[in-house]
Formats: structure tokens, C-alpha cells, sequence
């Protein structure tokens, strides 16, 4: 199928820009010219049905006449051909709606953002800069209450991003149980009056090789990452097709197919290479939804509570060759403020940072002077 590349390299068919560019033709306020509604019209036929068939339809009058001589012209013409020369003339038509379209988010002052896995690390980082933007964030989490053994509460969070300047609720939730997961949307979204991005956050670890990896592990893994990531969209769905700004970003790093990358991760690669392909999948399908669904992943090892707190990723001496939650925090605002023609890509927060002009990572790394570690994926 033919293709069309959109400005950062998002590939969308050929066939879905025509069915998208169809529809809002429909909607101009301003109807086109004759000459070019018949092009319009000719073309579309030759794209639906290919070459014009029987005769000269004379007893349907002269408009008739003048449709059927339009689209006779264009025998020949390869069906993707035709999508691609209407689209053509569908931009300049929609010229200033699709102005509308590529602008980006210049403030998330009274916008609203949802974030799993809110009470503690990366989730609370990005909560937090979203405050300091004065968004309102939904922050969801199945910590309320503090836990000896991980630290972090979503009512902590919630202190911390209102404040940096922002507002916010908790709701309580498990990524693995649909119905919380619904009820966390719906109370979002009753009390902001809608959402418009989500930050799949919450994750679950498992560091074995396959030969010991129990098959409740596997489970855990991929239920939390893939499966919770899959429910948290699906839920939030309806209410990013009525924003103007519909965003989701997913914690999932770029697939590379090669058995070094899984070998001694297993479940949990495939877990997170799952999300990945649902940054996929879903930048492709929301695309004429207007929902832009991009990826981050750190460059280096981040202090969180898996760094710190799982002596097989290093502990305390990988916390020190690690940088501060904030870069990805930083990172992720400036993904989710990219026009929506920014989707189905996989930034790092490096890369991220740099695209926004920043080429100084000094200020971010725990120890400065201290050699960084590399992530895994990278």
C-alpha cells in the first residue's frame, strides 16, 4: 500500500489520509469552485471504483454529463494515485484547518493529564513539572498509604503538584483491575470536565533469566505493563477524542531484534516490547482521531525505587551513576507539547531534551562528574 511521511517520520497509508481528507471536505464553510469539485469528484471516484464504466449518462442531464466526462479522463489512473492527487487538493482546501492541526501546546494552564504509577520516581516527577505548568493531573496509583519497603504516597504527590502550581486528585487504582481502571478515568475526567493526555506510567519489574521465571511473574509483568497499559487507553479513549489535544506517552523503549536485548529479561522485555507495539498500533489507528501516541524511554539508569531498591540493577553505587526523575519529567512535557503529526515515535529523554535545544545534562545526574550508565534498551 502506498504511504505519505509525515514530518517526523510517522507513516500513515495512503488510503486512511484519503478516508480522512474525504471526510472533512465535508465540512468546509466555504463551498469549492465547479472546476474543482468535479476534480474532486472524479477523483474520488476513480480511487472508490477505478475506471468509469457504461455510457454517457445524457439522461441525467448536463451535471451528470460533465461528472461522468471528468472521471472518463482518468482511465487508467492507479486507484492510489487518485487518493494521493485529492489529498493534494484537500490540503489546500483545508489549509487553515490543517494549521489548526500542526500547531503545538503552548500551555497546559487548566489542561488535564492523566498519570499511572503517581506516587513515587518517574510518575510523580511528571506530575510535578505538569504542576509547574498549572495542569490539572489525575494521579492514579495503588499507594495511599505509606509502605516501609517502597516510599511514596499519591496524597504526597498530590501536595507536591498543587504546590508547584497546579491541581490535582488521587484515584486510587490497579492497573490490572478494569473496573478501577474505569473508575480512575471517570473520576478524572467528572473532575476536570474531561481529559486530555495520559501518561502510562506504572510498570512492574522482573529480572530472571527464563529458566527461572515463574510462570506468576510472568504473569505480574505482563498484566501491570501490556495488559494495564492496553485497559488505561481503551478507558481513556472517549474523552481524548473530544480534546483538541488528545496525547498519550507510554514508558516503553525502542524495539531492537536482537537476543541480547531479551536474553536474561525475557518476561520482562516481552512485556515492555508489548507497549511498544501498542505505540505502534495505536499512532497508526488514533492518527485521524487527532491523538498523537509517542514513546520515552532514559538514556541512563534514573534513581528510582527499581534502581535503588533491586541490587540486580546495582543499588546504591548504580544510584550514583544514575540521573534525577526530573530529566524524563522534562523530557515528557516537551513530547506531549509536539503538534499531533508527532506520533508513533520513540524519544529518549536525551534526545527529547536536545530536540527542545537543551545539550546540557549536567544539572540532572545524582553525582556530577560520575560516570552515567547506560540503560539496558540502548
Amino acid at each position: 500500500m502506498a504511504t505519505t511521511q509525515s514530518k517526523r517520520g510517522v507513516t500513515l497509508s495512503i488510503e486512511k489520509k484519503f478516508k480522512r481528507a474525504s471526510k472533512r471536505i465535508l465540512s468546509l464553510d466555504e463551498r469549492p469552485d465547479d472546476n474543482t469539485m468535479l476534480r474532486l469528484y472524479s477523483l474520488y471516484k476513480q480511487a472508490t471504483e477505478g475506471d468509469a464504466t457504461g455510457r454517457l449518462p445524457i439522461a441525467k442531464g448536463m451535471v451528470a454529463v460533465a461528472k461522468w466526462k471528468s472521471w472518463k479522463k482518468l482511465e487508467g489512473t492507479d486507484p492510489e494515485d487518485a487518493m494521493a492527487s485529492y489529498c493534494e487538493i484537500a490540503d489546500v482546501l483545508l489549509n487553515e484547518n490543517l494549521v489548526e492541526v500542526v500547531q503545538e501546546i503552548e500551555s497546559w494552564r487548566g489542561r488535564t493529564v492523566l498519570i499511572t504509577g503517581a506516587s513515587r520516581g518517574l510518575g510523580r516527577a511528571m506530575a510535578i513539572r505538569l504542576g509547574e505548568e498549572g495542569a490539572n493531573v489525575i494521579l492514579c496509583a495503588r499507594s495511599m498509604e505509606a509502605n516501609e519497603k517502597l516510599p511514596g504516597t499519591l496524597p504526597e504527590t498530590k501536595a507536591l503538584v498543587e504546590a508547584a502550581g497546579g491541581k490535582a486528585i488521587c484515584a486510587q487504582m490497579d492497573v490490572r483491575v478494569d473496573e478501577q481502571v474505569q473508575a480512575a478515568v471517570e473520576k478524572g475526567a467528572a473532575a476536570f470536565n474531561g481529559i486530555d493526555a495520559v501518561i502510562c506510567n506504572a510498570g512492574a519489574l522482573f529480572i530472571a533469566p527464563f529458566a527461572e521465571t515463574p510462570m506468576k511473574r510472568f504473569d505480574l509483568v505482563h498484566e501491570v505493563n501490556s495488559r494495564g497499559t492496553f485497559s488505561l487507553c481503551q478507558a481513556a479513549l472517549p474523552h481524548l477524542m473530544k480534546s483538541d489535544a488528545g496525547r498519550i506517552l507510554v514508558l516503553a523503549p525502542p524495539i531492537a531484534l536482537d537476543p541480547k536485548w531479551l536474553n536474561g529479561t525475557l518476561a520482562y522485555t516481552l512485556s515492555k516490547y508489548s507497549m511498544s507495539m501498542l505505540v505502534l498500533g495505536l499512532s497508526g489507528e488514533l492518527a485521524m482521531d487527532g491523538i498523537a501516541v509517542n514513546a520515552i524511554w532514559p538514556a541512563t539508569t534514573i534513581d528510582t525505587a527499581a534502581v535503588r531498591y533491586n541490587e540486580a540493577l546495582g543499588g546504591e553505587e548504580m544510584v550514583r551513576r544514575s540521573r534525577k526523575p526530573r530529566i524524563v519529567a522534562d523530557a515528557a512535557l516537551h513530547i506531549l507539547s509536539q503538534n499531533k503529526t508527532v506520533t508513533g515515535q520513540f524519544y529518549t529523554d536525551e534526545s527529547a531534551l536536545m530536540e527542545s535545544g537543551v545539550d546540557d545534562f549536567e544539572k540532572y545526574a545524582v553525582e556530577p562528574g560520575m560516570p552515567l550508565q547506560s540503560d539496558f534498551y540502548l
